[in-house]
């Protein structure tokens, strides 16, 4: 009982500190205090506080560091914090930091050495944010970033990638080592299982430089040969050599695709521009298994979507979602785009 009067007293405080914010602004609040309660009763240990406390310092800095840009499309780039200038493949990260501003969007990188200096370098300290690791070696922040402004120092690496990832609009894979695979492959199994939104996903590297190439050489004939991944999960991701092709392919993605929200059981895919009948038809004959009932249909905004008002005018394709087989979405998707004027 005494319990359920200091939530309550809790509750109330939140209320009065929070006043005038939307209810459930104030209720997700009040779960974060009670929650902070039940540690201080439950005494996890103070190496286990310091890191929740940690944890929590460094995602409210990385929310206030962003929330600036929120409305500009950002791409990340993972790379080898090995490259150095000169390397054919700094130059065509640095070449891909400028053309990505060049198109109005801006640069993120793990803030090191490397490709990660060639995307901020090209980008500038204007166009980019540095999300900097704390290593006993190799990674310190490179000199191309706005350190007031646009550099983020991370302790720990979930907390950092969770901030590479959600911030993003895409994502550009260089060639590098261990911690370029890591990114590499957690990205795919997000997108591939639903955890992170369809977004495109382009592996870069020099003509002839044979590294990106020969890795889905195995893919394809090792991993899925032996029925390890699906022949659509190769739909996930595309492989190119220029800046140009990259950013090309990443603005085709965004042609009319804007986003994706599920509502319940059914999944809202939103465009920026008029779908037809025509095109809506063509959905169905070629991408209606991915819906349960088999019925696709253009709908206004469900009431669900009344927290987003400023997304009210896009138009909509609406289906009930097993939430599985997002690789043949990719598709529905390109499909759509292809065929909007």
């Amino acid at each position: 009982m005494k319990e359920q009067e200091e939530f309550r007293e809790l509750e109330l405080w939140v209320e009065k500190i929070a006043e005038g914010q939307h209810p459930t602004r104030i209720s997700l609040l009040q779960q974060v205090f009670k929650t902070a309660l039940k540690l201080a009763k439950e005494s996890p240990g103070t190496l286990n506080l310091k890191i929740v406390t940690t944890v929590i310092k460094e995602l409210r800095y990385s929310f206030k560091m962003f929330y600036p840009w929120r409305f500009t499309p950002k791409i990340t780039m993972f790379g080898s914090a090995r490259s150095v200038p000169g390397d054919p493949v700094y130059n065509l990260g640095k070449a891909f930091g400028e053309e990505a501003v060049r198109r109005n969007y801006m640069i993120v990188t793990g803030g090191g050495p490397g490709v990660m200096a060639a995307g901020n370098e090209g980008a500038t300290s204007k166009g980019s944010f540095g999300l900097n690791i704390r290593l006993p070696f190799e990674q310190s922040a490179n000199p191309f970033i706005d350190e007031n402004k646009k550099l983020i120092h991370y302790k720990y690496f979930f907390t950092r990638k969770l901030f590479l990832i959600k911030e993003s609009a895409a994502f550009t894979m260089f060639p590098g080592g261990f911690g370029t695979f890591d990114e590499t492959f957690e990205l795919l199994t997000l997108i591939q299982t639903g955890k992170t939104p369809l977004i495109p996903v382009v592996f870069l590297e020099p003509k002839g430089y044979g590294f990106w190439e020969d890795m889905f050489k195995f893919l394809n004939e090792v991993v899925l040969k032996r029925g390890f991944i699906s022949e659509s999960d190769q739909h996930l991701y595309t492989v190119v050599h220029s800046e140009i092709d990259a950013m090309d392919h990443i603005e085709h993605f965004y042609k009319s695709y804007h986003s994706m929200r599920l509502v319940g059981d059914d999944l809202v895919l939103r465009f920026k521009k008029p779908v037809s009948e025509e095109t809506l038809a063509g959905v169905v004959e070629k991408f209606g298994a991915l819906s349960v009932s088999g019925e696709m249909k253009l709908s206004a905004p469900l009431p669900a979507e009344h927290n987003e008002p400023e997304l009210a005018d896009m138009y909509r394709i609406v289906f009930p979602f097993e939430r599985k087989d997002f690789s043949t979405l990719r598709l529905l998707i390109d499909f759509v785009n292809d065929h909007t004027v």
